[in-house]
């Protein structure tokens, strides 16, 4: 890895910072090309979905961070902390204008799918652990380290706490990345919704 970076907790005047990094990390994958399959649309709607994601995090209790050089982020709920209602209302969530606007061509399909994440969730990791929600390197960045070093801080945090860490994934790559930090695929399921395989992954505290 180059640069030298480590994990810094994203404020928020970064926040716009830190969600086009995640925007452009995640614009080219599959989950995304499939919820939102406008070209054209997807970068400024991942783009403000992420910063609404990160407001959540942050009303929530929860904890996000990006590399020294914004190369990559990471959102993170600690033991004992999910999103809410009203953390997603603070978020802006539930705003009219986030509801019948329908920026994913489907809301209730994106209701769906998140609700089917959230299934998983609780019956294969029922103990207290932290929670990757996301990960994401700039496309420019990636091979260089940075998404290692932003889940290396998470896992520090982790064995410190004596609890497991908890994510879900969708490709191969992805799968074998988190395998080399210690990850162990818990289950695979295919979303009905978007007709995709994701990985439940968990690490145990070392």
């Amino acid at each position: 890895m180059s640069g030298g970076s480590s994990a810094v907790e994203v404020t928020q005047g970064d926040f716009e910072q830190a969600a086009g990094v995640l925007g452009r990390a995640f614009l080219g994958t599959e989950q995304w090309i499939r919820m939102v399959p406008n070209d054209e649309k997807r970068p400024e709607l991942l783009a403000g979905m992420f910063e609404r994601t990160l407001r959540m995090v942050a009303a929530a209790g929860g904890l996000s961070e990006h590399t020294n050089g914004f190369e990559g982020a990471a959102l993170w709920f600690p033991p004992g902390i999910k999103p809410t209602m009203w953390s997603a209302f603070r978020a802006g969530y539930m705003s009219p204008r986030w509801l019948f606007a329908q920026p994913f061509g489907d809301t209730r399909r994106m209701m769906r799918v998140l609700s089917w994440f959230e299934g998983f969730h609780p019956k294969l990791v029922p103990d207290p652990h932290w929670y990757l929600m996301a990960l994401g390197v700039d496309p420019e960045f990636h091979g260089r380290g940075f998404g290692s070093e932003l889940v290396r801080a998470g896992i520090e945090r982790a064995d410190r706490d004596g609890v497991a860490i908890y994510l879900e994934t969708e490709t191969d790559e992805n799968v074998g990345f988190y395998e080399r930090l210690g990850f162990d695929v818990l289950e695979t399921a295919v979303n009905p919704d978007i007709d995709l395989s994701f990985a439940f992954m968990a690490r145990q505290p070392n």
